[in-house]
């Protein structure tokens, strides 16, 4: 398990790329989405702020995909 949060910053300066088109609070939420080749960071929720859970995530492509853990650090300023 990788425990980093990301900063509020973080999300100023990358836009969302997908997300659901419902924000419901459901045990199982899925959808499909077709996005160019690139770099992406997946962010499971909780329906109610500060709380924690287990999350499962299973992601299908079409094309050949690798998984790795990312570092980012906040602009200083």
């Amino acid at each position: 398990m990788h425990n980093e949060h990301l900063n509020k910053d973080f999300f100023r300066y990358h836009a969302s790329k997908a997300r659901s088109k419902t924000y419901i609070n459901l045990r199982e939420v899925s959808d499909r989405f077709k996005l160019p080749p690139g770099d992406y960071i997946l962010v499971p929720t909780t329906f109610e702020p500060h709380q924690e859970a287990d999350f499962c995530l299973r992601i299908f492509s079409e094309k050949k995909s690798y998984d790795r853990t990312l570092s980012w650090e906040a602009p200083q300023g």
